[in-house]
């Protein structure tokens, strides 16, 4: 393959799941699956292909084991000093998973939503976060748990949700975080319980609204952000939200001279260290305040312009749900490309066609062109004899998105966004065999 690219169509790649193997998932009873000898190497771009799961994909058939309770641990974690004694009361985890989910099925009983009502108020800053990351795990929404149950009123609804609501926010509003952007919103949702049932809509912000300020109250200690200053010009590191999509986009943008420069025109700053930020791909304009930029500890760390960047596009995902989705906590390796380059010169490959991709990188070189490549969440890291420049060996992770540096005849380069100032390099047999999507895009012309 010499000259042009010939992977002409675009699909679905991966969103960023927790560091357990899991199973590609197929939409709508499609019966290819995503991997494997009956695949097609090239899809069709298509809102319905298969992506690789998530941990807010799994569904109840996917029997997840829920993992064991974690033992007490003194003087490991930053207590908050404003919750009761009465709130910091040990309860039965399992038994709060178990009761959610009784209510996501036919088999909810009056018994179950009582101990609901009972328990919501025994959450604790740590358990808080435990109980809905595992809730979510399992493939039930907490909020449409407690909506759901037929056993609860209106006002025993609101009272949950307006519990967990508070809570997030003592939970968030730690050091130098906040939660003031994001409770109101949430309170807003809440309310809606007083006249109707929330749409599909209202439940997919207001899920990704408690993902967000369990992300922060995660991050209670991270350094004070540098004021930013309109440039790429320093490294950064993926923060505890799962944008790997997102940084792995930028990342390999901001290594070609076109990319970099649209990135960088798309960040503007003024004197008092806040941040215009217009994501070209879809026409949208946002303002980032400098508050905004030094409290929100849940995303990226390092250069601040980028943490500008994904809080510009965390904030359009949340008004205009493509592609379903209200918030940048995964999403497909092509996503970024489409949202900030020409989504019509991005293309992506998976299966057998990934070699395809990696030869014509082979043969014509990186300039000009942007690429991220990752592997299916049921794929097996371990063995990979992945190593940085100093020949130490690296872990890698599935389900997780890589900037593609270069690759010639023995290794493909990558970059993982968890760190950006680090090369990795995988013999190029071991990558083949263990990557199944890549996308690419030309950036030449981009303005």
């Amino acid at each position: 393959m010499t000259g042009e690219m010939n992977v002409n169509s675009r699909g679905k790649g991966t969103r960023r799941s927790s560091q357990q193997t899991q199973k590609p998932q197929v939409r709508n009873n499609q019966s290819t699956t995503l991997f494997g000898n009956n695949s097609p190497s090239v899809v069709p771009y298509d809102s319905n292909s298969p992506k690789i799961p998530s941990i807010f994909d799994i569904n109840e058939q996917s029997q997840y084991k829920f993992p064991e309770l974690p033992g007490k641990k003194e003087n490991t974690t930053p207590k908050v000093p404003y919750m009761s004694d009465e709130m910091r009361q040990e309860y039965n985890e399992r038994t709060i998973i178990g009761i959610y989910k009784g209510l996501s099925n036919n088999r909810i009983t009056k018994k179950n939503s009582e101990d609901l009502v009972k328990n919501i108020h025994r959450l604790t800053y740590d358990n808080y976060k435990y109980a809905f990351r595992s809730f979510e795990a399992a493939g039930i929404s907490l909020t449409d748990a407690v909506m759901n149950s037929p056993h609860l009123n209106t006002a025993q609804k609101q009272e949950c949700m307006n519990y967990l609501v508070d809570l997030g926010k003592k939970t968030a509003d730690y050091g130098n975080q906040r939660s003031d952007d994001v409770v109101p919103n949430m309170k807003e949702l809440v309310k809606k319980y007083e006249k109707a049932d929330l749409t599909a809509t209202d439940k997919k912000r207001l899920t990704a609204d408690f993902k967000k300020i369990v992300n922060r109250s995660d991050t209670l200690t991270t350094e004070i952000p540098a004021r930013p200053n309109g440039k790429l010009d320093g490294t950064f590191k993926q923060g505890n939200t799962g944008d790997c999509w997102l940084l792995a986009g930028i990342q390999s943008l901001s290594m070609t001279q076109e990319g970099k420069a649209i990135l960088e025109k798309s960040v503007k700053v003024d004197a008092q260290g806040n941040a215009t930020v217009t994501l070209n791909g879809v026409g949208k304009t946002y303002k980032i305040t400098a508050r905004d930029l030094k409290c929100s500890n849940e995303l990226s760390t390092g250069d601040t312009d980028i943490r500008a960047l994904e809080i510009a596009m965390d904030r359009y995902f949340r008004e205009e749900l493509p592609d379903g989705m209200a918030d940048i906590d995964g999403n497909t390796v092509s996503k970024a490309f489409e949202l900030l380059g020409d989504p019509n010169k991005t293309q992506v490959a998976y299966g057998q066609n990934v070699q395809k991709v990696i030869s014509y990188i082979q043969q014509t070189g990186m300039k000009g062109k942007a690429s991220v490549t990752g592997m299916a969440g049921n794929v097996d890291p371990r063995d990979i004899d992945a190593t940085n420049e100093k020949g130490e060996k690296v872990k890698m992770y599935n389900a997780h998105a890589y900037s593609v540096k270069g690759a010639d005849n023995s290794y493909v380069y990558l970059i993982n966004p968890h760190d950006t100032s680090s090369t990795i390099k995988i013999p190029i047999k071991q990558y083949l065999q263990k990557f199944n999507l890549i996308s690419i895009t030309d950036v030449s012309g981009l303005k």
